[in-house]
Formats: structure tokens, sequence, C-alpha cells
């Protein structure tokens, strides 16, 4: 590749370090909730235990969950240490789209100086050189598509979001971007270094979270878009494809009897792929904002649109040496299959197992974000003047726009309040006093909040966490009756107690329990944070 003028080497490190700032202001503004704790405690819980995830049936991010214990035993385990690899993946990403953007969409010019080898074009004219006479420079440096995509992945609310939280899905981002970029330098040039990364990177994604192993058929998709020019490094991608069976033998085995069996063995319901398609067109656009109004939308969908219906147009008009690399339609389809074959495949999956939530293919962003760097070349480079600053607009519209919803997301609560719930116990109950938890599951979250946020905040958590059981679960159809008799067990060597509640719903839909309790006892003290709520009783004995 050729030099990267100063200019856009200036561009890059601005950009780096806004991202770098955006993702890590605020990082512990919000309490962590269950997932994120459970991330913590899977780390540090007994090695063994957490070893045994790599070969354990339906076991998810065994591989993250070791890279956070080690981690955590250089910083501590606190929510601002499980959450910085997510800033640090999800700033590396920018980085990475602007690499694989240069590789797909960067626009050639038929004068500049090109040295073909293997499949495609290797030497990338300065930016300057790809400008049209009609393309005023001022417009070159900030709408290139692969800056300009970058700076969306920067400000994408959705991608803030993920990058604020200490789960993996900033992390497989990175991944499925470093892999891409992988295949495409050895699509063009060979070599078994490249190959190698390539594998290896593949083979820690499928273990930072299952369904990156979505990876191999997505790249096997684009080996067959980018015939007959792939067929040059055939040797090479299959080597490292043979090389892959290896760390995905291990799944293969429960993954087919999941698939094969009729029995629904996920917690997850089955979603319609129109319902699939509008679920992540809302999140990749507007993030974790409340609201059903679609019209601030508008630029974005209008600037997609033109992304999808001329990009290919705009990415040929001045290519060089069409023999040498991949035609504009080729490279154009590997951009929107970057979108559709993930979606399609989990759907497909679904069929047989519903396993569908939007973040499990968050990775389908970095396509996005490059149509819609597409859509903004269309306008200003094959439009009249007034044209050109209107798309000026419409990108300065959509990144304030962005940054606003990112920055509620930063400062409106969103996430269930668990740790002013657990610290406004921990300082009032004595640990002999009965909680009880409403789920269970948030044994977790106590044995996190009552601790130290160290490695070992584990020990002494039994004692921290004291006397208590989980809430009844109603939702299998318990009667009133049924409740009372149980109850009066749990309750029977107490006269008062604390409840946690929080998502009621998932556990007693119905809320018997609640109405037990306050049949049978007294409200002396409460609380309420959102989504959670605090009550101590004195039982009527």
């Amino acid at each position: 590749m050729s030099k990267i003028n100063q200019r856009t080497r200036c561009s890059l490190l601005f950009l780096l370090l806004v991202s770098f700032a955006w993702r890590v202001q605020g990082l512990a503004n919000q309490s962590l909730w269950r997932d994120e704790v459970d991330a913590v405690y899977f780390a540090l819980r007994n090695l063994r235990e957490t070893l045994a995830m790599f070969v354990r049936v339906a076991d998810n991010g065994a591989l993250y969950f070791l890279m956070l214990r080690g981690w955590f035993n250089l910083v501590g385990a606190s929510e601002f240490a499980l959450r910085y690899p997510s800033v640090m993946a999800s700033t590396l990403s920018v980085v990475l789209l602007w690499q694989v953007a240069r590789r797909l969409v960067f626009v050639r010019n038929t004068d500049a100086r090109h040295e073909p080898v293997g499949a495609l074009i290797l030497e990338t004219p300065p930016l300057e050189a790809n400008l049209r006479p009609d393309r005023p420079m001022r417009f070159g440096t900030l709408f290139s598509a692969p800056l300009l995509a970058a700076t969306f992945l920067a400000l994408n609310p959705y991608q803030l979001w993920y990058a604020q939280e200490g789960k993996m899905y900033a992390v497989i981002t990175c991944l499925a971007l470093l892999a891409t970029w992988f295949w495409l330098t050895g699509i063009e040039r060979g070599g078994w270094q490249r190959w190698l990364g390539y594998l290896i990177t593949v083979s820690i994604a499928m273990y930072t979270h299952l369904l990156m192993v979505l990876l191999i058929p997505f790249h096997l998709v684009w080996f067959l878009i980018a015939w007959p020019q792939s067929r040059r490094q055939w040797q090479g991608y299959g080597l490292a494809l043979a090389g892959l069976t290896l760390p995905y033998l291990p799944m293969v085995w429960w993954q087919w009897a999941m698939l094969t069996t009729s029995e629904h063995r996920t917690g997850f319901t089955f979603v319609p792929l129109r319902e699939t398609v509008r679920s992540l067109i809302l999140s990749h656009s507007r993030g974790f904002l409340p609201s059903d109004d679609l019209l601030p939308l508008t630029p974005l969908f209008f600037l997609a649109l033109a992304g999808l219906v001329l990009g290919v147009y705009e990415m040929g008009h001045t290519t060089a040496k069409p023999d040498a690399e991949l035609s504009a339609w080729r490279r154009f389809l590997l951009v929107i299959s970057w979108i559709i074959v993930p979606v399609l495949a989990i759907y497909a999956l679904s069929l047989r197992q519903a396993i569908f939530t939007e973040r499990y293919v968050i990775w389908i962003a970095p396509a996005i974000m490059l149509l819609l760097a597409l859509g903004v070349q269309v306008v200003i480079y094959n439009a009249g003047t007034f044209a050109r600053w209107l798309a000026g607009l419409l990108v300065v519209y959509l990144l304030g726009f962005w940054l606003y919803v990112g920055w509620q997301q930063k400062t409106t609560p969103m996430k269930y309040d668990l740790r002013d719930a657990v610290t406004y116990i921990a300082q009032r109950r004595q640990p002999a006093t009965l909680l009880i938890l409403q789920i269970p599951h948030m044994q977790y979250s106590y044995r996190y909040y009552s601790g130290d946020f160290s490695v070992h905040y584990l020990d002494g958590s039994d004692t921290r966490l004291g006397d208590w059981v989980g809430g009844l679960w109603t939702n299998d159809g318990k009667s009133a009756t049924d409740v009372d008799q149980q109850m009066q067990a749990l309750t029977a060597d107490t006269t008062e107690l604390w409840v946690l509640r929080s998502e009621v719903e998932m556990w007693d839909s119905r809320h018997l329990m609640d109405e037990w309790l306050d049949q049978h006892g007294t409200v002396v003290d409460q609380a309420e944070f959102l989504g959670t709520q605090v009550k101590h009783y004195q039982l009527h004995k």
C-alpha cells in the first residue's frame, strides 16, 4: 500500500482520540446488569469451572471470561475495569474499519500508479489522486468513504452502548473486522502469515462467542463472490479452512444435536424475518433511544438508500485496470453480503432453535456504516454544488443526532440499578435476617456489590449474603394455596425479612408472593431504584 498522506493520518489520529474519549467518559455511570455481573463471576470463580466451559454444552464466551480473569488480576474487578476492554476493542474497530474500507470502497483513479499483485490492486494512490476534476479538494479528505465509515462507527450509539458494557460484543465486532482484514490481505497478497493470522483470529472469535462460527460461511460466500480473482489464493484459504476444523470440533457434536432435536432448548422466542430486519435497522440507527418516532432517522434512511441503489456506480466510477482487481459490482456485493449473510444464517438456525437477538450479529455494523458512507459519496460526487452542501448538512445532522442519542444513553439510567439496591440492603440488614431474592440469580449481584471489587470478592460472600432464599417461581401455574404453603414454610423461623425485587414478571408475573407478604406482614422500610425495589417486612406472628 502507498503511504498514507499526512491529512488522512491526522484525521485518523483525531478520530481515534475522539472515539476513545467518547467511550471511556461515563463508563461506570450505570450499574452492572445481571449479565455483566455474571461476566465477573465466570471470570473469577474456581478456574477449573471456567476452563470446563470450553467443552461444556452451550456454554458461551469461555475465552472472553478467561481473558477477563487475567485482566482482573492486573487491575481489580471494578465496574470500570470490567468495561474497559470493551472500550479498547471498540476504539480499535474504528481504525480496522478504515483499513477494511479502503480495500472495499476506495475509489481509484485511472492515472494513479498501481502494482497488481495476486488478485487485487495493492498500491492505493494518495487520496488526492482519487478526486475527479469536478470533486473539490475540501470534500475529498473529509468525505472519503473509508474515513467517513470509520467516523460513523465511532459515533454510532449502538456501538457506544456495547463499548460501555462488560460483555463480549464490542470484542467480537473487533475480531470480525480483524478476520476480514486478514481475509482481504490474504486474497490480495497471499502468504502463510496472513492465513495463519486469519485462522487464529476466527478461532479466538468462536470461543469468544459461539455464533462467531458464522464467520466461516460468511467469508466462504465472499470467496465465491470474488471468484475468479480469489482462485489464485485458494490453497492458502483452503488450508485456513481446514485448520479451523480443529478448534471447531469440540462444538460440533452438541451444536448438531441441538439443531436436530425437536425440543426447545434455548431461552429465546422465535422472531420472524421481517421483525428481525426491523429490529436490526432500529438498533443500528438509534441505539437504545426509547422512542417510536422515525422522523429523526429520515436522513439516515436517505443516505442508506442512496448507497444501496447507486453505491455500485460510485465504487466503479474511476477504477483502474479492471482485469487486475475485483470489479465494482463484486466489491459492492461483498459489502451487501456482509449485512445479509449473517442475518440470514442466524434466521435459518432459528428455524430449528430460536437464537436471535440483535447483539448476536452486532458485527454487521461496519458494513452498514460503509453503506452510509457510499450514500454520502453518491450525493456529493454525482450532483450539483447545492446537493453537495446538502449532503454535508445531512452528515452533520446524523452525527449530531447520534451524539445526542449517545449522551442520552450515558446520562439516562437504563440498566436496572442493582448497585444501589444491594448497597441499601447491605448497609441496613444483619446477615442473619432472612433475605428473599425475587430471582435467585441475583445472589451474584449481591455478592459482587456487597464486596470490595477485588479479585477475591467471592471470599466471604456467603457470610455477607447470610440467610437467604430465592423467591417463589409461580409462572409454572402455582395457585395462591401453593404459595401460602411454601411461604409459611420459608418464613416459619423469622419475624422479619428483606425482599430484593427485580424483573418480577420473569419469575412471578401474577405477583402472588407480593400479595402474600402484604397480607402477612407490614412494610417498615422500602426504597425504589430503577427496575429494582427493596422492602423490609415485619411479619404478623
